[in-house]
């Protein structure tokens, strides 16, 4: 078989077994680090876990009738369910089509008097109509948070995403670029909001490493299944699925469902995953130019069907691009799929699953039809560190040859 690479990866991680009480010295290290890395414009705090930023921004922006948390439906149940138990009402905004990108007109048609907060979620590509939405919020006295959880290292209009909104949340779990176990950071614009969010997380406990042990175990199988020595047996037993009439994945990644408020929501990161990050932090720029490299190659096969194609070229280039995904159509997406994995290159469908449609989730108020429509129409591309130039080259190659055949 050629060369094979899976279409995501796990950045290695060093420290999970180390032993070590004093905390102090890595944490005073990450906040200085993050809040240098937002240009000192914002407080930082770190998290157990990451969906905790979002509990904690809901919890302390509600009050009495404003419950309101106006929302994209494109993402994990968690997110929305952070949202609930936190006190939240979820309102659910659409896409523009075949795009992540929010339109303004749509986020001020769902504030109303009862909105508390809008949440924007950035993609592939960071949200394009970002100013527009922060003029929106402020002259409806309504917070703007925003969802980093994989756009940590892009910047919008020269400022780091993070740092321009209300407060934003990051998450530097297993599958992120910053990575660890578990876990991520909040950072917070007014000292007010900072210092009430700072009071309560300075009087949880700390993760243990036992409560990482689930965490760990899916993560170490994911990472040995995605070895590259591995990765091409897996790859094999995982390509006869092709010829079936049902897609599915051996090691999906996982989705479940947080329903409650476990210990692991209220605590604080363990001494490891301090060390992981700042360990690994000064290696976010060179990962994000790589997977904007890669994405500038795709570009120049798939601009025009890119996913948010209608985002400007200036803005495209300051994000993240942690995946690359296109728009194939509903009716192709998945014999075009089946055509790659045939053809021994690994590809992705839809990063993240239509919420509004979760039989828990359906009652939300709101409109996610574009959202749907996408989630069943766009194949995504690896961008990762493994994923060579001329391996980019040969994929995006193919694909194109399989676009074409399945359009005639």
């Amino acid at each position: 078989m050629a060369e094979l690479h899976p279409r995501q990866i796990i950045y290695p991680i060093q420290n999970l077994s180390r032993l070590g009480d004093d905390s102090a010295p890595a944490e005073r290290d990450f906040n200085e680090r993050l809040s240098q890395h937002f240009q000192a414009t914002r407080r930082v705090t770190p998290l157990g876990r990451a969906r905790t930023g979002i509990y904690l921004l809901v919890a302390h922006s509600i009050s009495g009738e404003r419950r309101r948390i106006v929302m994209s439906p494109y993402t994990i149940p968690d997110v929305v369910n952070m949202v609930i138990l936190a006190g939240g009402v979820p309102v659910f905004v659409d896409f523009l089509p075949n795009s992540t990108n929010v339109a303004a007109e749509s986020v001020e048609a769902a504030i109303d008097d009862r909105a508390a907060a809008v949440m924007l979620t950035h993609y592939h590509v960071n949200q394009a109509n970002l100013s527009e939405i922060a003029a929106i919020c402020a002259a409806r006295d309504v917070r703007l948070f925003d969802d980093c959880a994989i756009s940590f290292g892009s910047q919008f209009k020269g400022a780091p995403v993070g740092a321009l909104t209300d407060a934003s949340v990051m998450s530097f779990s297993a599958f992120k670029i910053l990575n660890f176990l578990w876990g991520g950071a909040l950072s917070v614009k007014s000292d007010l909001l900072f210092s009430t969010i700072d009071a309560e997380t300075q009087s949880w406990p700390r993760l243990k490493l036992l409560q990482y042990r689930r965490q760990a175990l899916k993560t170490l199988a994911y990472g040995f299944a995605t070895s590259q020595t591995i990765f091409p047996l897996v790859f094999r037993v995982r390509r006869p699925v092709a010829s079936g009439d049902k897609i599915g994945d051996v090691f999906p990644l996982s989705r479940v469902e947080t329903v409650s408020l476990d210990a692991t929501i209220r605590s604080r990161p363990h001494n490891n995953a301090l060390r992981e990050w700042n360990r690994k932090f000064e290696a976010v720029e060179q990962r994000v130019a790589h997977r904007r490299r890669i994405a500038g190659i795709y570009d120049q096969y798939f601009r025009a069907s890119s996913v948010s194609a209608e985002t400007a070229d200036e803005l495209r280039d300051e994000s993240c691009f942690i995946n690359y995904p296109i728009v194939v159509g509903e009716d192709r997406r998945d014999q075009i799929y089946r055509d790659m994995l045939r053809s021994g290159l690994d590809i992705g469908r839809s990063l993240y699953p239509n919420v509004h449609e979760v039989e828990s989730f359906t009652g939300i108020e709101g409109v996610s039809g574009n959202v749907s429509g996408l989630v069943r129409s766009v194949l995504t591309l690896p961008t990762h560190s493994r994923i060579r130039e001329d391996y980019a080259h040969r994929l995006a190659r193919r694909l194109s040859a399989a676009i074409s055949t399945r359009r005639g």
